[in-house]
């Protein structure tokens, strides 16, 4: 009776079983793409620090090596608040715990609230987590950081 069921889902097109191949990071590849245009923080003494895009993801040189971004999404709330998601891929072959935190700017790159507090992520191994956090402030936030580090 299952496989009827099953048979009759694919036939209509309801059922998609396809298996992916296994994951392969391709870290050097992730790290040569071009920087972000948009929105930086750019230190007000010249060459101070390298400037830190806006409306993405910042990492720590401990964790740079392990974790890709595959996938950044920001989107409105209906009550207007901004959601910010990070979907993270662990590299390696063993289990890693990041934290991750956000910040909210208005448009003159001001904090629009305090920094949210360090959230931990668990990524098996060679696998993917997403990390989720949505702003206190509504209209003013115009940009986002998302802060990624390795564990302590």
């Amino acid at each position: 009776m299952v496989a009827l069921t099953l048979l009759g889902f694919m036939v209509h097109g309801q059922v998609d079983a396809r298996e992916n191949r296994p994951l392969k990071c391709r870290i050097g590849a992730a790290r040569r793409a071009a920087a972000p245009a948009g929105p930086a923080l750019v230190a007000n003494v010249a060459r101070a620090m390298t400037p830190v895009s806006l409306d993405a993801v910042q990492m720590n040189h401990r964790i740079w090596k392990k974790v890709v971004i595959e996938g950044l999404f920001a989107r409105r709330t209906p009550t207007n608040t901004l959601e910010v998601m990070a979907r993270l891929v662990n590299c390696t072959k063993d289990p890693l715990t990041v934290e991750v935190r956000s910040s909210f700017l208005d448009s003159g790159q001001a904090p629009t609230e305090p920094t949210s507090v360090w959230r931990v992520v668990h990524i098996a191994p060679l696998a993917m987590a997403t990390y989720q956090e949505r702003s206190i402030g509504m209209a003013t936030v115009a940009n986002y950081l998302i802060e990624l580090r390795g564990d302590q």
